[in-house]
């Protein structure tokens, strides 16, 4: 721990490990192809990288500003699984498939509700609250986008080995969150004033930390 002149004390960096669920891990690759009018696309395999965030509350600190994200969907895939901002940011979703997409937050339609994004076009969504969400596509439920809205700069995206690393916060407790394939699966509180090197085990209900 390091004490500063200005008073405020700094804890080392939180690192650690999120381990996947069983189930988890075997779904990490689907075989097979979608059928399409023009012929068959590979289902990519599914990877643990950039489907994991791990999110520290209730340390005082600035707010991220908002800001504006890109999205291409792909091939059948999005270019990115998920998306870490500040409230008042915007997902912007480019379809550069042949094909329609039907996307919505099933969970929370009054935020997002289902709309036709036709071969080419873009939609725009803002997230004004600090939350979580899911956006999918209706016909194409493999095809999601995990959007995670933060009122902190104190988070870490898991690696492809499930390692993260979140940089120096302030000394004290706080709120761990792990938000990691379309769901918050995990809640503990942690005390900055020693070292961490947290490890993290996810079960396999998708019980939602509120």
């Amino acid at each position: 721990m390091i004490a500063l002149a200005s008073g405020v004390a700094w804890a080392a960096p939180v690192r650690g490990t999120v381990t996947l669920p069983a189930e988890l891990k075997s779904s990490r690759r689907h075989p097979g192809y979608w059928r399409l009018e023009n012929g068959l696309v590979p289902i990519q395999p599914a990877t643990f990288r950039g489907e994991t965030v791990v999110v520290l509350q209730g340390l005082k600190a600035q707010i991220p500003a908002p800001k504006t994200v890109t999205v291409e969907i792909a091939g059948l895939q999005a270019s990115q699984a998920l998306v870490v901002v500040g409230a008042g940011s915007v997902v912007e979703i480019k379809n550069e498939d042949k094909v329609a997409h039907d996307l919505s937050i099933p969970d929370q339609p009054a935020v997002m509700p289902l709309q036709r994004l036709a071969p080419g076009g873009v939609r725009r969504q803002r997230f004004a609250d600090v939350g979580g969400y899911l956006i999918r596509c209706a016909e194409y439920p493999h095809i999601s986008i995990s959007v995670v809205v933060v009122a902190t700069p104190h988070f870490g995206l898991a690696d492809d080995k499930g390692k993260f690393q979140i940089g120096d916060a302030p000394d004290g407790k706080a709120v761990l969150k792990v938000w990691s394939h379309g769901r918050w699966a995990h809640e503990e509180t942690i005390d900055l004033s020693r070292p961490q090197d947290v490890q993290i085990k996810l079960g396999g209900s998708a019980k939602e930390a509120e």
